[in-house]
Parts: structure tokens; sequence; C-alpha cells
């Protein structure tokens, strides 16, 4: 079963792909966590080979989607 058919919305969140796109489409991608199953103050685990700059700016847009980040 793929994450985004979870009945129940997920308090952890567990990202490991190898580039800044797929890293954009697994969260705001149609079929994204932050559109799907991440509820206001769940945690994201990212264990990707991404730029420290990348993480700086997902952390702004999370801010904005969720206002317990």
């Amino acid at each position: 079963m793929c994450w985004h058919h979870s009945v129940q919305p997920l308090s952890t969140f567990g990202i490991m792909v190898t580039t800044e796109a797929q890293a954009e489409n697994v969260l705001f991608g149609d079929l994204g966590a932050v559109k799907v199953t991440l509820p206001n103050g769940a945690s994201i685990i990212l264990s990707s080979t991404i730029s420290p700059g990348f993480v700086i700016q997902l952390e702004g847009r999370l801010k904005k989607a969720y206002k317990n980040y």
C-alpha cells in the first residue's frame, strides 16, 4: 500500500529520494503528502542527497502550509 492510500493521517513521514525534484514531488506534487495525508504538526524525516539550501526552502514552504510546523 502506498503512503497516499493511508486511511489515517500520518504523524511521522520519512522521505528517502535522490533528487530535489523527487523530494518536491513527494511533498508538494498532485499526490504530495502535504496535500493528501500530513496533518498539522506532523514530523518529516528527510534522508536525501539534496542541498542544505533546498531544505531551507522546504522549511519555509512547510511553515506556510502548517501553522504548527
